[in-house]
């Protein structure tokens, strides 16, 4: 793996991290748990750091000053959107304010083109029908729990999954997602220090590997494919930090074939 960077598709990041502390880091789409956290990051340049837009389903705060208009605003030169999403669990935000934030965030995705991380933690059904009512082009997965009918039912809708440690050992996750809507995160702390980032990264690849019967190198490289494939169905590659869009077509030369589970 020595010569493919790593690919984070799902952490957090603290917006007071130097660009020096995000060196070691490797590639990351690092994802804010609020519109006033994503002002904060909205003008940041690092060369491996895509910064997103999110609302995180759990904050309280994050959700009741959530307003459609900065939203947008803040989103519009992001290349991703996130986290987003719903919780049935353990959030204290009431569900239907919840759902409108979650609403206004899918419907600006499908108008924008945007991949959109979503937390889907307990609340597979709600997602799932929140998606069906409005798609949108690349919905990304984070914490899914689904069931495997459900889990068809997101692959069939088109739906990618990021995953991290506890997600990879699901067996529902090992018998009914195809390996080419797989993505790896860390859902890395916010707090903990970024260079421990490609780490949690490889334990997630060789867990991966296990099950694939393949290498750690082969799947960096589906994980790095399949995030390209995303950039391509919505046109993101302009909006992309310059190390991670140029990592992109080096990624997608591979030829390899992948089976289903």
């Amino acid at each position: 793996m020595k010569d493919t960077i790593s690919l984070d598709c799902h952490a957090h990041v603290k917006p007071t991290r130097t660009s020096e502390e995000l060196a070691p880091a490797g590639a990351v789409l690092a994802m804010t748990l609020s519109l006033d956290e994503a002002a904060a990051v909205v003008d940041r340049r690092e060369p491996l750091v895509a910064w997103g837009v999110g609302c995180h389903p759990r904050g309280v705060e994050a959700q009741a000053a959530f307003d459609v208009g900065r939203f947008e605003e803040l989103a519009e030169w992001a290349p991703i959107v996130g986290e987003v999403g719903v919780d049935v669990r353990w959030s204290r935000v009431p569900l239907d304010l919840q759902l409108r934030t979650f609403r206004a965030v899918l419907s600006f995705a499908a108008r924008a083109s945007r991949p959109v991380s979503i937390h889907s933690f307990t609340a597979t059904r709600i997602v799932l029908d929140g998606l069906r009512q409005t798609p949108v082009a690349a919905p990304i997965l984070h914490w899914w729990t689904g069931n495997a009918a459900e889990t068809r039912e997101a692959v069939a809708m088109g739906c990618y999954f990021s995953v991290h440690s506890a997600v990879a050992r699901r067996s529902t996750f090992r018998t009914a997602v195809p390996p080419e809507r797989i993505l790896v995160e860390s859902d890395h702390g916010w707090d903990d220090p970024p260079a421990a980032i490609p780490c949690r990264v490889e334990w997630v690849e060789h867990l991966l590997s296990v099950q694939l019967k393949c290498s750690q190198e082969e799947v960096r490289a589906l994980a790095w494919r399949n995030f390209t494939t995303i950039v391509r169905e919505t046109g993101i590659g302009p909006l992309l930090p310059p190390g991670i869009e140029s990592a992109l077509p080096a990624a997608s030369d591979s030829t390899s074939e992948w089976r289903l589970f």
